[in-house]
């Protein structure tokens, strides 16, 4: 393979499966609407849990997407990630037959791993036995299963990858998939996140923090707010399909959008909340409008990480005084995540693929349940109804416990 330098990079496919909607055209009539899908947890009993609101996603049917044997070898994280694949393979209009297998492969995040599965399987082992454990419970419950199984159902033999960062690793994913594609390590590559880790282990967990709201309210979410509590948490999968640009144009297909810039900085805090003063973050937003080569007044839209944490939420606005000064006022800013949760490491990559459909419908979708923001941070936050897109150009942002910042850079082709 013949490795340069600066390719252009472009999306040509979308997959998703989010609390709201499962399929990306449901995706974005639920989001730009401004629907809420915050409820309480149907799965499994929260009664005596302190976190009893999610975004679920309720109405999923694994067999549709694949056959039961693989099912049962495979966790609930896998199953979304078969999913929006497939949705965003058919969308790309991508058929791998006609590719060498060498140039496509995978960059898939995951944070939590297998939880359902792997614990499932150490109860049938202290219950029933070692004979009744499965197997597979060896790699169903990895992070890595995901980019494995994709990778072995669809025949990939290029470029392939992991993110595991805490809440930025589907950011992370599309940054490390654009670089490769950008350098020549690949042509086409199956990009983003997935995670299910609605369980009750998890939840019990979680809900000892201050990172995430507790309680029963389905509006809790709510970013910039003076009620602000921590995030809700939510599962699910986004799925991108990432191309040179010259590979797509020669199969004439529509283009979404096109990567442009990535920065990534670590306010290097330990495994920490991210810092509180916005200092790395702004670097990170710097470094992906550099690389992008945008100026500030390009920007229509900016997808903000919005944890909801009083101390994170003020780090982001000083990051973005840091970075736009008194020009942040006029910047349109946005969390659509507040209708349907936080899923961690598909949280940046369903970030993008609203960005991106943004872009096709010329709309910037709401952020919801914020009715008392905090006057001083001044922003230009897009609530309750969806707001005319004047530019085309987006950043998407994201923060993790460990210090990690990324910003994501796209425009319209």
């Amino acid at each position: 393979m013949t490795y340069q330098t600066h390719r252009r990079v472009v999306i040509t496919g979308l997959g998703v499966v989010a609390p709201n909607a499962v399929g990306r055209e449901a995706f974005w009539h639920a989001t730009s609407r401004g629907i809420p899908a915050i409820k309480p947890v149907l799965r499994f009993p929260t009664i005596d849990l302190r976190i009893r609101v999610a975004g679920e996603v309720c109405d999923f049917r694994v067999e549709h997407h694949i056959e039961r044997k693989l099912a049962n070898r495979t966790d609930r994280m896998t199953h979304f990630v078969f999913a929006a694949v497939q949705e965003a393979l058919q969308d790309a209009k991508l058929i791998l037959e006609h590719e060498d297998p060498k140039c496509v492969g995978a960059v898939i995040a995951n944070t939590a791993g297998g939880v359902e599965y792997v614990l499932q399987q150490i109860e049938a082992l202290h219950v029933r036995g070692p004979r009744y454990m499965s197997a597979y419970t060896a790699i169903a419950w990895l992070q890595v299963a995901n980019v494995g199984q994709t990778s072995v159902q669809y025949g990939l033999q290029g470029y392939c990858k992991t993110p595991v960062n805490d809440m930025v690793g589907g950011l992370d994913a599309l940054g490390i998939a654009y670089a490769a594609i950008r350098r020549g390590a690949a042509d086409v590559l199956i990009t983003g996140g997935s995670e299910s880790l609605l369980h009750p282990c998890v939840l019990l967990i979680l809900g000892q923090s201050d990172h995430c709201a507790t309680g029963d309210d389905p509006h809790a979410y709510r970013p910039f707010d003076q009620r602000a509590a921590g995030t809700i948490l939510a599962e699910g999968a986004g799925i991108c399909i990432l191309e040179e640009y010259e590979h797509a144009r020669s199969r004439s297909v529509p283009i979404y959008g096109e990567i442009v810039g990535y920065g990534q900085t670590n306010d290097a805090r330990g495994l920490q909340a991210p810092a509180y003063n916005g200092k790395q973050y702004a670097r990170a937003m710097y470094l992906a409008m550099k690389e992008a080569q945008i100026r500030p007044e390009e920007i229509g839209y900016f997808s903000l990480d919005g944890r909801a944490i009083p101390q994170s939420d003020e780090a982001e606005v000083d990051a973005l005084q840091r970075t736009f000064g008194a020009d942040r006022q006029y910047l349109p800013v946005s969390i659509p995540r507040t209708m349907f949760g936080h899923s961690f490491a598909a949280a940046g990559a369903l970030d993008t693929i609203i960005a991106v459909l943004a872009f096709q419908y010329g709309m910037i979708p709401p952020t919801i349940n914020c009715e008392q923001l905090i006057p001083q941070y001044g922003l230009n936050l897009v609530q309750n109804e969806a707001r005319p897109l004047s530019h085309s150009t987006a950043l998407i942002g994201g923060r993790g416990i460990g210090g990690a910042n990324v910003v994501l850079a796209i425009k319209k082709v």
